[in-house]
């Protein structure tokens, strides 16, 4: 990985960082038929029909409402009110929070979707004759899916009951937690909960707190790694619920096969929580300032050359990657220019520090300037750097300059560029 970012370090230098604002619509109901990005929308937002929206990191302080055949792409979204959807192309909500409910249906021949990923919702889902992903998130109150073309419900808690009807394309529950009762009827292809399609346990268990009703299902209907506070309730499934292994209940009415499941004593409580998957992360740094300017102010003159000396501005590093691999920011200096006088950046020397480490940083080796022998800056040298295995806090990084200079430089005010990579 490698990323780049220039920040002058000069006799007298400047460097402007601007910061964007959120653009404010004023508008009670704003039409997205583009990439809006990051806005803050005051009041309601529409996809027209056949348009596509994409937001990320917006807010939207009302309710979305995505027409026919219109694709709502939200990331990293707040939502204040509602998202509607009907006969969409597609809705997908990802790091998204909405405050108020989720409803997608399609009346018509088209099979759209609804994916859900990392999302809070503060009231509830329902969704009808769509695509239906529910993955990571956390529902306030319930989840009704009607004629979805399929459904799975992944790693996701759920408030209230969960509803999830004549699904021909097979449904899935693993990672469910659910505090409410769980109804699984009318669906055909492999219907798995918390199990794979051979029986197996899989790896996400469900934990229902009231009743498991499986009722009307006419496929590989399969049950493992399920723990019911309730009962399972069994009727009219062709052929009968397979158990396999992980199953506990407070009951068991109708018929099953397989393994019978463990039993939970009145009183007993069960203490749910999902491990996810670590995240990939990623390795960040910025500066810490306000100002990326560095001014090493009026060389003084000494018996045999210029000086100047400064500092750095500050570069916080964090690195949230799995594995905690190793890193390292190197800087290079071009050369210092005034109008058409040059000086070379092997004048500059600096010597690295940390100043504060969290994430167990490890200053680069001090290099001196150039001005009797070596490159200095002008080639790249370390920074920082970290051991593969390190801690994940940030790490604070920094480097006193020191310029020499030979007598006869010419006189100016001369800029330069260093510029950081990072690199694992």
């Amino acid at each position: 990985m490698k990323r780049i970012y220039s920040v002058p370090a000069a006799l007298v230098g400047a460097f402007g960082l601007v910061a964007l604002g959120a653009t404010v619509a004023q508008a009670a109901t704003t039409d997205c038929t583009d990439d809006l990005g990051d806005q803050v929308v005051a009041g309601d937002l529409r996809v027209p029909a056949g348009a596509t929206c994409v937001l990320a990191g917006a807010t939207v302080e009302g309710s979305i409402t995505v027409e026919a055949d219109g694709w709502l792409d939200a990331t990293s979204v707040t939502v204040t009110g509602d998202v509607v959807a009907t006969d969409p192309y597609g809705v997908l909500l990802d790091g998204t929070r909405v405050d108020g409910d989720v409803s997608a249906y399609t009346a018509g021949s088209r099979v759209g979707f609804l994916y859900l990923n990392d999302l809070e919702v503060g009231g509830s889902v329902a969704a009808g004759g769509l695509d239906v992903e529910v993955t990571g998130s956390d529902i306030t109150g319930g989840l009704t899916t009607q004629a979805a073309t399929y459904v799975d419900l992944l790693q996701t808690g759920v408030g209230g009951d969960v509803s999830l009807a004549d699904s021909d394309w097979g449904t899935t529950v693993a990672g469910a937690v659910v505090k409410g009762g769980l109804s699984v009827t009318g669906s055909s292809r492999d219907v798995l909960i918390g199990a794979t399609a051979d029986g197996a346990a899989d790896t996400w268990g469900n934990t229902v707190g009231g009743d498991l009703t499986l009722t009307g299902n006419t496929a590989n209907l399969r049950v493992a790694g399920t723990t019911v506070l309730g009962t399972i309730r069994l009727a009219e499934n062709d052929p009968a619920a397979a158990f396999g292994p992980g199953n506990t209940a407070g009951g068991v009415e109708g018929d099953h096969t397989g393994e019978a499941p463990g039993t939970v004593a009145e009183g007993d409580q069960a203490l749910a929580v999902t491990v996810p998957e670590q995240r990939a992360g990623e390795l960040t740094w910025s500066l810490e300032g306000s100002s990326g300017l560095v001014n090493l102010g009026v060389a003084e003159e000494l018996e045999d050359r210029y000086r100047a000396t400064g500092e750095i501005v500050p570069v916080r590093v964090q690195d949230t990657r799995a594995g905690d691999p190793e890193w390292s920011i190197t800087a290079q200096v071009s050369d210092f220019t005034a109008g058409d006088q040059t000086l070379s950046a092997k004048y500059l020397g600096w010597t690295p520090e940390v100043l504060e480490n969290g994430g167990d940083a490890v200053a680069g080796p001090a290099v001196p300037s150039g001005f009797e022998e070596g490159d200095g800056l002008s080639v790249a040298r370390t920074l920082a750097e970290a051991e593969e295995g390190h801690a994940r806090g940030s790490s604070l990084v920094g480097a006193d300059l020191d310029l020499q200079l030979p007598l006869d430089a010419p006189s100016g005010t001369y800029t330069a560029t260093l510029t950081l990579t990072a690199l694992s």
